[in-house]
C-alpha cells in the first residue's frame, strides 16, 4: 500500500529530480576532467620526453666529441695518434730493434679525458698491435700486456662507436691491482670508441670510457616525478641504460609495455597489466652512440588524482542537494496528498453504503473542484439507487409471472430421460439410444453458459446428431468416420461449428437420397500449430460455378444480403464466429467437383498472434484452389 501511494511516488519523483541532475553533472564533470587531464598530461609529457631526448643526445654528443679529440695529432710526431700508428708488438720486433715507450703519451691523454667529465669512472685503452691494456682508475694508471681481453666487436673487425647499457664495473682483465678499489661494486655505463687508421676502417685501438650514473640521472629526473612515475631508457634489445625502479642494473625489461611500435617516433597508449595501470608514453632515440627508447609510466592514480578530488567535491554538493531535495519532497508530497487522503476516506464511507456521507471542499484549486464534483455525483447515485430499488420492487411481480409462463429446458431434458428409462423397461434399447442422443443434443444446444468447448465435445455432439440421421436413412447406408488424436480433442474451439457443416451435407450433398454414404471428419495440427478440421462426404458434390458463387459470397462482409441461401449463411456464421473468438487469420475452404463429393476445411490458428500473413485469396479466408 505504501509502495503504491502517490505520496511515495511524489517523494521519489522529487528526489530523482534532485539526484539525477547531480549524478549526471558529477559524471560528466569527472569524465571531462579526466579527458582534459589526460590530454594535458600527454602534451606535457611529450614535451618533457622531447627535451629529455635532446639533453641525452647532447650528453652523448659531448662524449663523442671528447673521443674525437684523440685524432687531433694526425701526422704530428710524439702525438697520441702517432703513437697508435707506430705501435708494434714487442714479441714480434726483430732482434736489435727498439720499441718506443708510449706510456707517458697514453697516460697524459687518458688523464685529460678523465678530467674532462666529472662523471668519468675509469678509462680503458686497448692497443691492438701490442695487445696492450692501458687502464686509468681512481687517478692510478696501469699498463700491461693483456691477451685475455677481447675488444667489443671481436679482434680485427671494424665497428662503430656505441654505448653499452648500465652494468657493474670491471677492470677489463687487467691484473695489476688498484688499492681500495674492488671491481663489481659501482654501476656504470660504457661508451666504446674505435680508433681507426684513417682514412681506412682498420681499428688501431679500442677506447672504453665508463661513466657513473649521476649525469644520466640528472637528465632522467627532469623528465619524471620520482614519487609516483617511472622512467626507463632502453636500447633496441630491451636492456636498460637507466631505470627508476630499484635493483634494475643488469636486469632485462620484459614487461609487455616495453614492446613499442616502431612506425612512430613518439606516442602513448593505455596499459593494464604487469602490475601497472596507467598511460605509457614513449619516444624513440636515434643517436649515433645509442639507439633505443625513453619510456615513461604515468599511473592512473597520479594522473586522475585531481579529477577524483573534483568528483568528491561535486559529490558533496550532490549529497547536499539530495538532503534538500528529500526535505522538499516530504513537504510537497504531504501538501499534495492531504486532500487526496480526505477523498479516499470519503470514498471508503461510500463503499460501505454511507451514500449520505459528506466531505468539506475547503480548497479552491483543482482538488476542491474534484471534491465537490465527487460529492454531487454521490448524491446523484444515491437518488438513482433509491429510484432503481423502487422500480425493482415493481418488476418482481411481472418477472414471477413470466417465469411461470416459461417451460424450463431442464424439465424437457428430464422428461426425455424418463421416456428413455421407460423404453428400457419395455425392452426397447434402440429407442433408448435415440432418445439419449436427442436429449444430449438438446442439453448441449441449450447450455448457454459456455461459448467455447473442447473439440472432443463438438465431435460427440456431431456423433449424437449422426445417430439420429442414421436411424432416419438406415444404418447400412450411412457411415461416420472420425480421425482425431486425444491431444487434439483437448483443443478448445467455439461451440457449434461442426454440426452446421454436417447438417449441410444432408441438406445438399445427400438431398437426392443416400446410398453407401460416408462422412469423414479429420482433425490434425499442422507444422504452424494450426488446427485443421476437414469434413469430407461422398455426396453429389457441387458444380464449379456454384463453388465460385459460394466463395464469392463468403468474401463479402454483408451476411444479410438479398439472395444469400441458408447454406451460405451457415458457412458465413461459422467463419465469423471463428474469426471473432479465435483469430482473424481463421479460414474456411471449399473443395470438390460435381458427382465427387465435397470437402469443407477449417483452418484455425491456435495463437491469436498468428495474423493472416499470406497474400491474395487466403487473406480473405477463402481458398480458390
Amino acid at each position: 500500500m505504501f509502495r503504491n501511494s502517490i505520496r511515495t511516488r511524489l517523494m521519489a519523483l522529487v528526489l530523482l529530480a534532485s539526484v539525477i541532475p547531480s549524478a549526471i553533472s558529477v559524471t560528466f564533470s569527472y569524465l571531462y576532467t579526466k579527458q582534459s587531464v589526460t590530454e594535458q598530461s600527454v602534451k606535457q609529457n611529450t614535451k618533457l620526453l622531447a627535451l629529455g631526448e635532446s639533453n641525452l643526445s647532447n650528453y652523448l654528443s659531448d662524449m663523442n666529441h671528447r673521443a674525437m679529440s684523440l685524432y687531433s695529432g694526425i701526422n704530428v710526431p710524439g702525438s697520441f695518434y702517432t703513437a697508435m700508428l707506430i705501435a708494434k708488438d714487442p714479441e714480434k720486433v726483430a732482434p736489435g730493434s727498439t720499441v718506443s715507450d708510449n706510456r707517458a703519451i697514453i697516460s697524459t691523454q687518458l688523464y685529460n679525458l678523465f678530467l674532462s667529465d666529472q662523471n668519468t669512472f675509469q678509462i680503458h685503452l686497448f692497443v691492438r698491435a701490442q695487445l696492450q691494456s692501458n687502464l686509468l682508475l681512481g687517478g692510478l694508471f696501469r699498463q700491461q700486456r693483456n691477451t685475455a681481453y677481447i675488444p667489443p666487436s671481436g679482434s680485427g673487425d671494424s665497428y662503430k662507436p656505441f654505448v653499452e647499457v648500465t652494468h657493474l664495473d670491471h677492470q677489463y682483465e687487467v691484473k695489476s691491482g688498484f688499492p681500495n678499489l674492488k671491481p663489481g661494486t659501482v654501476p656504470v655505463f660504457t661508451a666504446h670508441f674505435p680508433i681507426y687508421r684513417t682514412p681506412s676502417q682498420e681499428v688501431l685501438a679500442d677506447l672504453s670510457i665508463d661513466f657513473q650514473l649521476e649525469g644520466l640521472e640528472q637528465i632522467a629526473k627532469s623528465m619524471y616525478n620520482s614519487d609516483t612515475e617511472r622512467l626507463y631508457m632502453l636500447n633496441e634489445q630491451g636492456q636498460a641504460l637507466y631505470a627508476s625502479s630499484p635493483d634494475w642494473v643488469g636486469q632485462p625489461v620484459t614487461a609487455g609495455w616495453s614492446q613499442l611500435p616502431r612506425d612512430q617516433d613518439n606516442g602513448h597508449f593505455s596499459w593494464k597489466n604487469d602490475g601497472f595501470e596507467g598511460i605509457v608514453m614513449y619516444r624513440h632515440i636515434n643517436d649515433p652512440l645509442f639507439k633505443g627508447s625513453i619510456i615513461k609510466l604515468v599511473p592512473y592514480e597520479d594522473l586522475y588524482g585531481a579529477a577524483r578530488l573534483i568528483t568528491r567535491f561535486n559529490m558533496g554538493i550532490g549529497v547536499l542537494f539530495l538532503i534538500l531535495g528529500g526535505i522538499s519532497a516530504v513537504l510537497i508530497s504531504i501538501g499534495f496528498t492531504r486532500p487526496i487522503k480526505k477523498l479516499i476516506s470519503f470514498t471508503q464511507k461510500v463503499q460501505i453504503g454511507q451514500l449520505d456521507a459528506y466531505v468539506d471542499a475547503e480548497r479552491q484549486d483543482e482538488f476542491g473542484l474534484l471534491t465537490r464534483k465527487i460529492t454531487d455525483m454521490t448524491k446523484t447515485i444515491n437518488n438513482l439507487i433509491v429510484k432503481e430499488y423502487r422500480l425493482e420492487l415493481a418488476n418482481k411481480t411481472n418477472q414471477l409471472k413470466a417465469l411461470q409462463a416459461q417451460v424450463n429446458p431442464h424439465f424437457l431434458y428430464n422428461a426425455l430421460q424418463s421416456i428413455a428409462s421407460s423404453s428400457l423397461r419395455y425392452n426397447a434399447p434402440k429407442v433408448y439410444d435415440l432418445i439419449y442422443s436427442l436429449g444430449s443434443m438438446m442439453r448441449y444446444s441449450m447450455n448457454t453458459e459456455r461459448t467455447q468447448v473442447p473439440l472432443g465435445d463438438e465431435l460427440e455432439h456431431v456423433g449424437n446428431y449422426l445417430v439420429l440421421q442414421r436411424e432416419r436413412f438406415g444404418e447400412e447406408e450411412l457411415r461416420l468416420s472420425i480421425e482425431a488424436a486425444e491431444d487434439v480433442r483437448e483443443i478448445v474451439v467455439p461451440k457449434m461449428i461442426l454440426q452446421p457443416l454436417v447438417e449441410n451435407i444432408f441438406k445438399h450433398g445427400f438431398a437426392d437420397g443416400i446410398r453407401n454414404g460416408l462422412i469423414l471428419i479429420s482433425c490434425t495440427v499442422d507444422e504452424q500449430e494450426r488446427l485443421i478440421i476437414a469434413i469430407t462426404d461422398n455426396g453429389k458434390g457441387m458444380t464449379t460455378e456454384r463453388l465460385e458463387a459460394i466463395r464469392a459470397g463468403l468474401e463479402r462482409s454483408d451476411s444479410s444480403r438479398a439472395g444469400a441461401d441458408l447454406e451460405e449463411i451457415g458457412l458465413r456464421n461459422v467463419l465469423a464466429r471463428l474469426r471473432l473468438q479465435m483469430s482473424e487469420a481463421a479460414q474456411l475452404r471449399l473443395e470438390g467437383e460435381e458427382g465427387q463429393g465435397l470437402q469443407v476445411t477449417l483452418i484455425i490458428p491456435r495463437n491469436g498472434s498468428l495474423a493472416a500473413s499470406e497474400g491474395g485469396d487466403e487473406r480473405e479466408g477463402i481458398d480458390r484452389g
